[in-house]
């Protein structure tokens, strides 16, 4: 009898660890379709957008507003879904793709609503540490952290001691050709002692950032730590968006951080040649 009651209470925990698990993925591919039906919805109105923009020139103002509302909607949606389906591998990540727009409190508390297992995955601990660490703001200083340059070669930040430094995360796709060109004239109106521009490059290898550099022959100092998504760029200087912006002065104090190349908000603080 003893034998077969084991048997029975085998039997009955994987079934219920089976069920668990079909539990579990049924979610996963219910938080992936919402957020596939999410993307493509927003890519079907940005089309429709981009066509009325050059058909109606004279109404840009007013669709360039209904945009801005439209984007900003999606991306309030998208937040909701990651901290909903936070329990989901893809939901936990894309939570950590949001951690910049949802408050630290927002976020241990789903993080106390998660099993161990979520908690201590590798998006779950990023999240932890994002928490825990006070991320780069203006007038803070820049935080050294080891990285590579494309020439495989250890990055010396002292290297770059009593000299404005603009430290871009990624982006010069990003940016298009227009911003490249905003940033290549910035290189020649500015010498390299009065400005050193840093391109850190989200990437997984030296061979990948070597990539970048031959698509981006520019006259800029290049790095990675090879991290990606538990860089300390993420963590520490709070990046997600490509590229966003971080100008200090010659002390290495931030003065502009931003999202997207604001050359507006950089001439104040630098003198170009004429």
């Amino acid at each position: 009898m003893r034998l077969r009651s084991l048997l029975f209470l085998w039997g009955f925990l994987g079934l219920s660890v089976g069920s668990s698990v079909a539990q579990d993925m049924e979610r996963e591919k219910e938080y992936l379709r919402k957020d596939s039906m999410l993307w493509e919805a927003y890519e079907q109105r940005h089309q429709e957008m981009a066509a009325l923009w050059d058909k109606y020139p004279e109404m840009q103002d007013s669709l360039q507003a209904a945009f801005n509302s439209f984007y900003d909607a999606t991306l309030k949606r998208n937040r909701e879904l990651a901290m909903e389906y936070a329990s989901t591998p893809s939901g936990l990540q894309r939570l950590y793709m949001c951690r910049l727009d949802i408050p630290k409190k927002v976020l241990v508390h789903i993080l106390d609503t998660l099993g161990t297992g979520m908690r201590e995955s590798f998006y779950g601990r990023n999240i932890q540490e994002h928490i825990r660490m006070r991320q780069i703001e203006e007038r803070d200083s820049l935080w050294e952290f080891p990285c590579y340059r494309d020439d495989g070669n250890i990055f010396d930040w002292h290297g770059l001691k009593g000299r404005p430094v603009l430290l871009l995360y990624g982006g010069l796709g990003c940016m298009g050709e227009d911003g490249r060109k905003e940033l290549e004239l910035l290189r020649r109106q500015i010498s390299l002692e009065d400005l050193q521009i840093v391109v850190y490059w989200p990437c997984r290898s030296l061979k990948d950032l070597q990539e970048v550099k031959k698509v981006f022959p520019f006259d800029f100092i290049f790095v990675s730590d090879f991290k990606l998504d538990d860089s300390p760029m993420k963590i520490k200087y709070g990046a997600q968006a490509t590229p966003t912006c971080f100008l200090t002065d010659e002390h290495h104090v931030v003065k502009v951080k931003c999202g997207g190349l604001r050359m507006d908000l950089f001439d104040k603080y630098i003198k170009r040649n004429e």
